[in-house]
This record gives C-alpha cells, sequence and structure tokens, in this order.
C-alpha cells in the first residue's frame, strides 16, 4: 500500500527551537515508510513566498520522494497570472497560510487566488483549524469547480466541513487533527474515503498517530488505503 502525505514543510519555525529542516523531514519520512510528501517551504510562509517556491522547486528535485507545494500570499493584487506560472513549473498544489500570516478568510484577494486556481486545475490546500465559519465561507468564495483541500481541520469543525463537502464534490479534506476517535468512521459515512486524504504537517507534528487512527479505524480495508495514498494519488497524480 502506498503511503501519501499532503501536509508537509521544511525550513524554519520562527516561533520556537524546533527542527524542521528537510533532514529532519525526510528522516521522520522513512521511519513511518510514506512514499511520497507534498512539501512546502516555510521561507515561503514566513518572509517571501518567490523565494520559498524556488527552494521548494529546489529541494524537490533532489529528493524523488517529495513533491512541490507553492505557497503565496494574498495580501496584495495579483495580476492574475500567478498561478498558471507555478503550475508550469510543475507545482502540484497551492498551500496558504491565513493562520499564519494574518489575513482574514473574507478576502476579496483571496477569491481572485481562487479564481485563478479554478482556471488552471491547480488544487488549494486551505487550513480550517478550530475557526467555525471559515468552511463556508470558502465554499462560498470558490467558484464552480475549484479543487478545494480542507487542511488542518479540528473535530470541532468537522461537522460544518461535511456538510460544505456535500455541496461542494470537488473539495477534499485531510485525515490530521480529525483522527480523534470515530472521527474517520464519521467521515467516510458522511463524504466518502475516496474525498478524504492523509495530512500530517511532518515534521512540525509526528504522524503516526494520524496514520494510526485510519488504520485501526472501523472501515473497510479499501478505504484504508484509500485514505492513506490512493485518493490523493488519483486527485493529484503522484
Amino acid at each position: 500500500m502506498k503511503l501519501i502525505d499532503s501536509n508537509c514543510v521544511f525550513g524554519r519555525w520562527p516561533y520556537e527551537d524546533r527542527d524542521v529542516s528537510i533532514e529532519k523531514l525526510l528522516s521522520v519520512l522513512e521511519d513511518l515508510s510514506i512514499d511520497k510528501a507534498l512539501v512546502v517551504s516555510l521561507r515561503g510562509v514566513f518572509y517571501d513566498p518567490e523565494e520559498g517556491n524556488a527552494e521548494t522547486l529546489t529541494t524537490c528535485r533532489m529528493h524523488d520522494k517529495l513533491e512541490p507545494v507553492a505557497t503565496l500570499r494574498p495580501t496584495k493584487s495579483f495580476m492574475g497570472k500567478e498561478v498558471e506560472l507555478l503550475s508550469k513549473k510543475g507545482f502540484r498544489m497551492l498551500r496558504l497560510f491565513p493562520d499564519l500570516q494574518g489575513w482574514p478568510m473574507e478576502n476579496v484577494l483571496l477569491e481572485n487566488l481562487l479564481g485563478q486556481c479554478t482556471e488552471v486545475g491547480m488544487p488549494a490546500a486551505i487550513p480550517i483549524c478550530k475557526n467555525s465559519g471559515h468552511a463556508t465561507i470558502i465554499g462560498r468564495l470558490a467558484p464552480e469547480g475549484c479543487r478545494v483541500l480542507f487542511s488542518d481541520v479540528y473535530y470541532s469543525t468537522m461537522g460544518e466541513c461535511a456538510e460544505v463537502m456535500k455541496q461542494r464534490p470537488e473539495f477534499m479534506l485531510e485525515m490530521g487533527r480529525t483522527s480523534t476517535p470515530y472521527s474517520v468512521e464519521a467521515m467516510c459515512s458522511e463524504v466518502g474515503s475516496a474525498r478524504l486524504v492523509l495530512g500530517t504537517k511532518q515534521p512540525l507534528e509526528y504522524g503516526l498517530g494520524a496514520i494510526e487512527m485510519v488504520r485501526a479505524a472501523d472501515i473497510a480495508e479499501q478505504d484504508k488505503n484509500a485514505i492513506l495514498g490512493i485518493s490523493l494519488s488519483r486527485w493529484l497524480g503522484v
């Protein structure tokens, strides 16, 4: 069974002394037998998206296990070509960080960015966390056909995400923080395993708990395989 992690980072964590180096990430992926990991440079999150995206591409070219994910900061006007250029460079997905960058979800620039993603067919991963209402906002902002991955979803916002996903069949959800007792079973029942993917946020967080929660869930083996790799492989072609 192929294990694919949709949510990994590398670089430097500015808030505290934590090892999130590329060496640490590769070590963790090896320990957990992860076959593929979608990664984004923290340089692009905290400092400069252009420099960070370049670092992500360079790093992924050096390691076959890694797939490049881009990031942008929708706090300035866009000319409408950024996502298209990123797609042409080979990025698999766009990951946004409103929680770390401090910009509001109800944002016309975010709507612009999601429109760009829709035009070129690039998925956008957006954190929901504990923020009630954010999934609903994204469901209304994203144009029809926009592929969105709900990320960093806590148990308290799972229900809202599920309801939005019922209205938006092109949306997916990461099972990571949501891997509390019976959450896997509940989400499989609500939206189906084909729309659930593994996302651990390694090496900031250790992914073994999320993986084992899926493996221990009271669901069919084919559903476990879907969540741990098949769904994301089909969605992104990795």
